[in-house]
C-alpha cells in the first residue's frame, strides 16, 4: 500500500513537472490515432486557440482544415514520411484557429508509434507556439532589406552623375572625331586617340551599371561560388561608393580620400556580389566615423594560405562598450538613421566564406576591420563560357542569327561577325527569328533580352532549346550582371554577355562555336 502511494505521488510529481514545463515553454501535446483517424489536442493547445479541447479533436482532414492552405501539403508530407519511414516529424506551420484573428505559428514535433510487427499505429508529438519568434524573424528580414536598400540608394544617388560623365565623353569625342574626319587631311592618330577615349568611357559606364546590378541581387548569391580577386572587388566597391565618400562629403565640407592598396592575385572562392556588399557596408561605416573628413584605406594582401582584407579609417574610433556590441543585431549608435544590421550582415558574409573578422579601434585613433579568408585553391577557375575548341580558321564559317531590335546595334554585330567570315542573318523580333530558324539551320543565336512588345529573349531561348537543341544560344543584355547563370542555363541560355560588350567578345563567341561545331 505504501509502495502504491509512493508510486502515485511520484507519478503526480512527474505530471506536475511536465505540466510546468509545458506551460513555461508555451507548448502542448497532441496524438494521432491512425486506425481511428482521430487527432486529439491537449488542454494547453486548446488554451492557445481559446476553444475547448473537444473543438480541436477530430479526423486528420478536419484538423488540417485549420492549417493555412500554403502549409497544408507540407504537414501532410511530414506525417506521411513519419508513418511510412519512421522519420522524426519536425515541421513549422501556420494554424488558423476558429476564433477571429487567432492564426498562430506552431512547431510540430512527433514520433511514430508502432505495434510488435512494426506497423504504424499513429504519432505522438508536441506543438510549440513560435509566433513571437516568426514575427521577430519577419521584422529582422524587413530591417535587413531596408539596410540593403539604404546602401543601394546611397550608391544610386551618384550613378546618374557618373554615367552622365561617361556619356559626355562619348558624345564630345565622337563629335570631335567626326569633325576631324570631315577635314581635307584628317589626323588619323588623333582620331584613333578620340575613338579610344570614347570606347573607354563606354566600358567604364558599363562597369558602373554592372556593379550596381550585382549589388541588387539577393542573398542567393552567397550560394554561387567562383574565383574572386579581392583586389578587383576593392576597386569595384571604391568606384561604386564614390558618390557617398567623395561627392556627398565634399558637399558637406568634410572631404574624404579613399586609397586602395591591393597585392595582385589575392583570390578566394566565393561570391563577388556578396563580398562587394560586405565591403560597401564597412566603407559606409567608415564615412560615418569621419565627421571632419579624413582617410579610408582598403587593402588586400596574401598571407600563406589566407587573404587578408583591411578596411581602415582615421576617424573617431569606438569606446570599449561599443566595440563589444557592434556585431549584435539591432545595436546601433546612429539613432534613427541606423538599423543595427549593417555589421551583422558583414559578419554573416565573412563566416559563410569560411573567414573571420577582427576589429581594432580606439577612441580618437580610428578603426580597422580585418577580414581573413581561406585563399583560393591553385586550380584556377574561369567563368563558364561556351565549350571551347580551336579558334575558327580562316574560311571556317558558321551560320549566325543576330536578334536585336535596335537597328544600329544589329548592324554593328552583323558587320563584326561578317568580317570574321561568318554567314549572318539579322532579326528584329522573336517571331522573325523563328521564321529564319525554320528555314535554315544556325550554329549560333545571339539575342538581346528585351525585344520590344511581345516575346523576349527568354522565350526565344526556350524555343531554340526545344526545337533546335544543337544550336548554341547567347543572351546579350544590359541586365547581364543581375541574371543568375544557373537559371539562365536551365532556360536554354549557354552564355550571358552584359552590355556594353566589346567587339572581341562577339568574335570570341563565334570562334568558340565554330571550333566546336565545325559546321559550314
Amino acid at each position: 500500500m505504501d509502495g502504491t502511494a509512493c508510486d502515485s505521488r511520484t507519478l503526480q510529481q512527474i505530471q506536475l513537472r511536465l505540466q510546468m514545463a509545458l506551460d513555461a515553454s508555451n507548448m502542448g501535446t497532441w496524438d494521432y490515432d491512425l486506425r481511428r483517424d482521430r487527432l486529439e489536442w491537449s488542454r494547453e493547445l486548446a488554451q492557445m486557440a481559446g476553444v475547448p479541447p473537444h473543438v480541436l479533436t477530430g479526423s486528420l482532414a478536419e484538423s488540417l482544415g485549420s492549417v493555412h492552405p500554403e502549409d497544408r501539403s507540407k504537414i501532410e508530407r511530414a506525417i506521411r514520411d513519419t508513418l511510412d519511414h519512421d522519420s522524426e516529424l519536425n515541421v513549422e506551420a501556420r494554424v488558423r484557429f476558429r476564433r477571429p484573428g487567432s492564426e498562430r505559428w506552431l512547431l510540430l514535433k512527433g514520433q511514430a508509434r508502432r505495434d510488435e510487427r512494426g506497423r504504424p499505429l499513429g504519432i505522438t508529438g508536441v506543438a510549440m507556439d513560435i509566433t513571437n519568434r516568426k514575427e521577430a524573424e519577419a521584422v529582422h528580414g524587413r530591417l535587413a532589406q531596408s539596410e540593403r536598400l539604404r546602401a543601394l540608394g546611397e550608391m544610386a544617388s551618384g550613378i546618374a552623375h557618373d554615367l552622365n560623365q561617361s556619356l559626355a565623353l562619348i558624345t564630345g569625342y565622337s563629335d570631335m572625331a567626326r569633325q576631324e574626319l570631315s577635314g581635307d587631311t584628317p589626323d588619323v592618330a588623333r582620331v584613333r586617340e578620340m575613338v579610344g577615349i570614347t570606347a573607354q568611357a563606354a566600358r567604364e559606364g558599363g562597369q558602373v551599371l554592372r556593379g550596381l546590378l550585382s549589388f541588387v541581387r539577393t542573398q542567393e548569391l552567397l550560394l554561387q561560388e567562383e574565383r574572386v580577386d579581392l583586389g578587383e572587388v576593392l576597386q569595384d566597391v571604391a568606384r561604386l561608393t564614390a558618390p557617398r565618400w567623395r561627392d556627398a562629403t565634399q558637399a558637406e565640407g568634410r572631404p574624404i580620400d579613399l586609397v586602395v592598396d591591393a597585392q595582385p592575385n589575392c583570390a578566394i572562392d566565393g561570391s563577388p556580389a556578396a563580398l562587394r556588399e560586405a565591403i560597401t557596408n564597412l566603407i559606409f561605416n567608415a564615412v560615418d566615423a569621419l565627421p571632419r573628413g579624413g582617410i579610408i584605406k582598403l587593402s588586400a594582401r596574401c598571407e600563406d594560405d589566407h587573404v587578408v582584407v583591411e578596411v581602415s579609417d582615421s576617424g573617431t574610433g569606438m569606446p570599449p562598450d561599443v566595440r563589444t556590441r557592434v556585431f549584435d543585431p539591432f545595436f546601433t549608435t546612429k539613432g534613427e538613421r541606423g538599423t543595427g544590421l549593417g555589421l551583422p550582415q558583414v559578419l554573416t558574409v565573412v563566416e559563410r566564406h569560411g573567414g573571420t573578422i577582427e576589429l581594432d579601434s580606439r577612441p580618437g585613433r580610428g578603426t580597422t576591420f580585418r577580414l581573413k579568408f581561406p585563399r583560393a585553391s591553385d586550380r584556377r577557375r574561369r567563368p563558364e563560357t561556351l565549350p571551347r575548341g580551336p579558334a575558327a580558321a580562316p574560311g571556317q564559317r558558321i551560320r549566325i542569327l543576330v536578334v536585336e531590335d535596335e537597328q544600329q546595334l544589329a548592324r554593328m554585330a552583323g558587320l563584326v561577325l561578317r568580317q570574321r567570315g561568318h554567314y549572318v542573318s539579322v532579326a528584329a523580333s522573336v517571331e522573325e527569328a523563328l521564321v529564319y530558324l525554320r528555314e535554315e539551320p544556325f550554329a549560333l543565336v545571339i539575342s538581346d533580352l528585351g525585344l520590344g512588345p511581345g516575346q523576349n529573349g527568354w522565350d526565344l531561348a526556350e524555343a531554340v532549346r526545344e526545337r533546335w537543341p544543337a544550336t548554341r544560344f547567347v543572351l546579350v543584355t544590359g541586365w547581364g550582371a543581375a541574371i543568375d547563370p544557373a537559371e539562365a542555363r536551365q532556360r536554354g541560355v549557354d552564355q550571358v554577355i552584359p552590355k556594353p560588350y566589346r567587339i572581341a567578345d562577339l568574335r570570341q563567341i563565334a570562334d568558340d562555336v565554330a571550333g566546336v561545331s565545325g559546321s559550314g
